[in-house]
């Protein structure tokens, strides 16, 4: 019996494959209980993931961890945050080139994880610093004012347990691998992956196809 989430899912699947060669999430519902920082990106987790938009509720109410939601809309997710960024739609990978740059700028970068586990890290900076090469050029192709970004990134730089959660306002798009591969990049260059509070994780379009 399948699911709904070989369709659905496809955009991340094959940004899995390309960064680590197999389908698979490199985190656990654990690490939301634990992270300092969770950053939820196309993704309404309040309405379409309730129970485990509580949990990270939680985290945020007893262990003070920031939220962070990137969206093209207001939602009840954004508005359950510390930080909204409401972008123009279609700017995501803009985002989070520009944030790759920033980390290479900021030596937030983990050379040593980036040479004992990673290739391509330099043709993957060169790309993202081509596309998004300072944080003026970024505000404008998301539409975000520039103090509103450097804010997420500094954030983001500053906090070693972060967890970005990205669903399908990623995954649905034309060039949606593209930015699912942007998203781990920021997480292989920073060596926030594979820890405890630490890890890119795709979270499908409802809470049955978890399941599936």
């Amino acid at each position: 019996v399948d699911t709904n989430s070989r369709l659905c899912m496809a955009s991340s699947v094959a940004g899995h494959k390309r960064a680590f060669g197999a389908d698979t999430v490199p985190g656990c519902y654990e690490d939301l209980d634990v992270a300092d920082l969770i950053v939820l990106t196309g993704s309404n987790a309040a309405w379409n993931h309730p129970i485990l938009f509580q949990r990270m509720l939680a985290n945020k109410r007893e262990r003070g961890a920031k939220l962070v939601s990137i969206d093209v809309r207001e939602t009840a997710t954004t508005q359950s945050s510390d930080l909204a960024l409401i972008i123009t739609p279609g700017t995501d990978a803009w985002l989070f080139n520009g944030l790759l740059a920033h980390l290479a700028a900021t030596s937030t970068v983990d050379m040593g994880f980036v040479s004992r586990h990673t290739n391509g890290f330099d043709a993957a900076l060169e790309s993202a610093r081509t596309s998004a090469p300072d944080v003026r050029s970024v505000a404008r192709a998301t539409g975000l004012t520039i103090a509103r970004l450097r804010h997420f990134y500094e954030l983001f730089a500053a906090t070693e347990q972060v967890v970005t959660c990205f669903s399908q306002g990623i995954n649905q798009s034309s060039t949606g691998s593209d930015k699912v591969n942007a998203i781990l990049n920021c997480h292989l260059a920073t060596g926030r992956i594979g820890k405890p509070g630490a890890g890119p994780f795709s979270l499908t379009g409802q809470p049955n196809a978890m399941g599936g």
